[in-house]
């Protein structure tokens, strides 16, 4: 019984610290600057697409062959219907900014996605608080490209010049 007590002052303790730093810590630079998205800090919770981002922190872009509007109000959509998300900033057809928070402990990873040239959203995903991320940002991005490239693949009603349809 004695150490069951121990185990729950300390559990309790070490929930209380995660969740003081947490209030604490600071949000990252976030947003587009010299038409890019920010790079990773040199910790290694950060992945992102820019070609100038070093090899193990570099991930693919996004990409699609439809009218960019199409391509941003189906991201947009994606993400809004994640549990683990919500989208906090949005500049219309160019830029989408959502918080990820973990199912457990709660901590955010800040996710952008950036619509700078036609047919390629540039990507970035950074943890806000600690030091590893265990591969969750790069994960996450995964299945988001793997539930884009879905969705983006359905033929659009009508077509409407939106998504070509197949050739093969």
């Amino acid at each position: 019984m004695n150490h069951l007590r121990r185990y729950i002052k300390g559990l309790i303790s070490v929930s209380s610290l995660l969740i003081l730093t947490g209030c604490l810590a600071e949000l990252p630079t976030l947003g587009v600057q010299n038409n890019r998205l920010h790079p990773c800090p040199s910790t290694p919770n950060c992945v992102a697409s820019h070609p100038d981002t070093p090899k193990t922190k570099r991930i693919a872009p996004l990409t699609y062959k439809a009218e960019q509007s199409f391509a941003y109000e189906q991201l947009l959509e994606l993400i809004k219907q994640r549990k683990d998300a919500i989208v906090v900033e949005m500049e219309h057809a160019h830029y989408i900014r959502a918080d990820f928070r973990s199912p457990i402990l709660g901590f955010i990873d800040d996710v952008e996605f950036y619509f700078q040239i036609p047919g390629i959203i540039e990507l970035r995903s950074e943890s806000r608080l600690g030091f590893y991320d265990l591969g969750k940002n790069r994960s996450r991005l995964e299945e988001i490209r793997q539930q884009f490239n879905f969705i983006m693949a359905k033929p659009v009603a009508n077509n409407e010049n939106k998504v070509p349809l197949q050739t093969d």
